[in-house]
């Protein structure tokens, strides 16, 4: 059994590990001890949850709340964690922590899992990983619990703050507060900034992390000037490129829905200035990865769902817990446009000019992604032709970039139309990777072979 597994393909032991933890989590979904009290979750359902877990979409049938037990919940936060983290991190994180070695076929495995360019130093690699998500979750279970805990009481309160702060940090968008989701914390300063916190920083990817740490513990030792741009210039390209992005597609999302929605009564137009922009920068934040929210999506304007189905396709960074084509990519392709709009040949940066093959794969991930998102939101509108067509891809979009947020629409669909979602959201959970490392396999394995020039009149 095992060598028949080592000789599968990276990319099928990837997709062949989420697999198996959703079987697993749907076993133990629906037994008994995990349902809750008047639950009406069929088999189906359950998993149908399974999958939105695993994914870490948030997309529900039925609120977690409702449907699951404590047992129930403890299970769904366990899924929810690994499948943000992936199961092959988590298995070399424990496996690095015992002291014990890993074979050169499963480092190379993981290391795909992970997008990461080599497997030097990999146990401290791992180590670090695991501990920076321990200190992210840690910081702000230990916050919200100041919220939850005088609200609920010691056990409910904690482990609330608890399940938030995974949710939070996976780019999950799962709670345990209801049907209402965090509408209840609108005005919460505090839920609202902890979570929009977990949310950056799990969707902003490891990459970013060490860079960032790594300058910051050299940062008081530097003799050359210290302003803020320069810091930002000292970080890898990587970093700046995916923080410049993030952070411009928060700020212009929060002013975009800060000016469409100000006056609309049934989201933020009776909230005062301060509570509108904070209502408007969390739901930028939690819509691009997450999928939670504190208002009713179903009374926004449909720019508004348009802006958002935009930022959702660009989605988190590499190596994050976050789907989408990743903020890196989007900004190959951006910057792929101006260079050649300005008759540029090559693809330059900041003094920086980006390889072809790695502009190339860019493309080839934003068609692919763009292909499939067509491709779902097609078959929901043949099988929903009732449904608003934007409402359609806002929840086709949400799923193939395992964002998770619904405009109440997964609750009223078919059982064929809930498939298509399943299919989006495990496509849009591995496709990154298994479609990363298929374009580096097929680089290195793959004869160049050149014919005759060819000519194509381009309109």
């Amino acid at each position: 059994m095992r060598k028949w597994i080592d000789g599968w393909h990276t990319s099928l032991k990837i997709s062949a590990s989420f697999l198996a933890m959703i079987l697993i989590g749907f076993i133990f979904l629906i037994l008994p001890i995990s349902q809750a009290p008047g639950s009406e979750a069929t088999l189906f359902d359950h998993f149908f949850h399974t999958v939105s877990l695993v994914t870490v979409t948030g997309l529900v049938i039925h609120p977690v709340a409702q449907t699951y037990s404590l047992f129930g919940q403890i299970v769904s936060l366990i899924l929810m964690q690994v499948g943000g983290l992936g199961i092959m991190t988590i298995v070399a994180s424990a496996v690095s922590f015992m002291g014990k070695k890993m074979s050169l076929r499963d480092k190379l495995v993981v290391q795909a899992s992970i997008n990461r360019e080599d497997a030097t130093d990999f146990r401290s690699f791992m180590r670090l990983i695991l501990r920076y998500v321990i200190i992210f979750e840690g910081l702000g279970f230990i916050l919200l619990a100041f919220r939850f805990v005088p609200e609920f009481g010691w056990g409910k309160g904690l482990f609330t703050a608890l399940y938030l702060a995974v949710s939070g940090f996976t780019n999950g968008g799962f709670d345990t507060l209801g049907a209402v989701s965090l509408a209840a914390y609108v005005h919460d300063p505090l839920v609202n900034i902890v979570i929009s916190v977990l949310i950056f920083l799990g969707g902003i990817g490891f990459h970013v992390w060490f860079d960032v740490a790594q300058l910051l513990r050299s940062w008081p030792q530097r003799t050359r000037k210290k302003h803020i741009r320069f810091f930002f210039r000292e970080l890898s390209l990587h970093s700046r490129l995916a923080l410049f992005v993030s952070l411009f597609l928060i700020v212009s999302g929060t002013l975009t829905f800060l000016l469409v929605e100000y006056s609309n009564p049934d989201t933020i137009g009776n909230f005062t200035f301060g509570q509108k922009f904070l209502a408007s920068s969390f739901q930028t934040v939690t819509m691009r990865t997450a999928g939670m929210t504190t208002i009713d999506f179903t009374e926004v304007h449909s720019f508004t769902l348009f802006s958002f189905i935009l930022s959702m396709f660009v989605g988190g960074s590499l190596g994050s817990t976050a789907g989408g084509i990743k903020t890196t990519t989007f900004a190959m392709v951006v910057l792929l446009i101006i260079n050649e709009s300005k008759g540029q040949k090559n693809v330059n940066i900041w003094n920086y000019t980006l390889p072809v093959s790695l502009v190339r794969s860019a493309v080839v991930i934003f068609l692919i992604f763009l292909a499939t998102f067509i491709g779902g939101t097609g078959l929901l509108s043949l099988l929903n032709p009732e449904v608003d067509f934007i409402l359609l891809m806002f929840e086709s979009v949400s799923a193939i970039t395992t964002v998770g947020m619904s405009a109440r629409l997964t609750p009223t669909l078919g059982v064929l139309s809930r498939i298509i979602l399943m299919v989006m959201m495990f496509v849009g959970r591995i496709g990154p990777i298994t479609m990363a490392e298929t374009l580096v396999r097929k680089d290195k394995e793959t004869m160049n072979i050149q014919f005759a020039d060819g000519k194509v009149i381009l309109g």
